[in-house]
């Protein structure tokens, strides 16, 4: 049991220092042994782990995947008044500073590889995931009366995520003119719209208990 726990921390620590990698020395010139520098570990061990690098950004995908999709699933899943789920969707979307090495290295990887082959089926499938789980929580408010809807579920959905994925650019570039907090009242505002509810954002930490 310890050996696994060790080799998964060991995994771990190569993921986080790949990500630190892509944001601080972008995708072009990056090479295993500065991945293995911020590790603190061999270029053996890196390979050890990950047999290619290809396998490695197979890897930060699954990562962004979990953030974006699996763990807002979850989270969402806590919550019963869809108002409540939309409103903490959008807010969980969005890199909240441009340190975020995560999002930061899924930017730089769309740039990188754009959308080819493996990496564009990658980014399909995490945008799809998105897309679903916001219409998901836009018809539940529908069915709870608290939504009007001015286009498509889907439609909404779509831009939705292409909000985060906008703004998110910006907020990771250092857009000193665009705040984590900006951003979700700039795509809030799209939602209340969009879903003819003006209590989006708005409802007090009572009304939610």
């Amino acid at each position: 049991m310890a050996r696994r726990k060790d080799q998964a921390a060991a995994r771990e620590s190569i993921v986080a220092a790949t990500l630190v990698a892509i944001r601080d020395r972008g995708i072009a010139s990056l090479r295993i042994s500065d991945i293995a520098s911020i590790a603190g570990v061999s270029t053996g061990t890196v390979h050890y782990y990950f047999d290619s690098f290809e396998n490695l950004l197979m890897e930060v995908h699954r990562l962004a995947s979990a953030r974006f999709f699996s763990e807002r699933l979850t989270m969402v899943g806590g919550l019963t008044d869809a108002r409540d789920r939309l409103s903490a969707m959008i807010a969980t979307g969005l890199p909240q500073t441009s340190d975020d090495a995560l999002v930061t290295a899924l930017y730089r990887l769309d740039a990188h590889m754009g959308f080819r082959g493996d990496h564009s089926i990658l980014i399909t499938a995490l945008y799809d995931k998105q897309v679903s789980l916001y219409m998901g929580i836009i018809d539940v408010g529908v069915a709870q009366g608290h939504f009007v809807l001015t286009a498509p579920s889907m439609d909404i959905a779509a831009n939705l995520v292409t909000l985060e994925d906008g703004y998110g650019l910006h907020i990771i570039s250092a857009n000193g003119s665009l705040s984590y907090r900006r951003a979700v009242e700039l795509i809030t505002s799209y939602a209340r719209s969009a879903t003819g509810c003006a209590e989006l954002g708005q409802r007090s930490e009572r009304e939610v208990k």
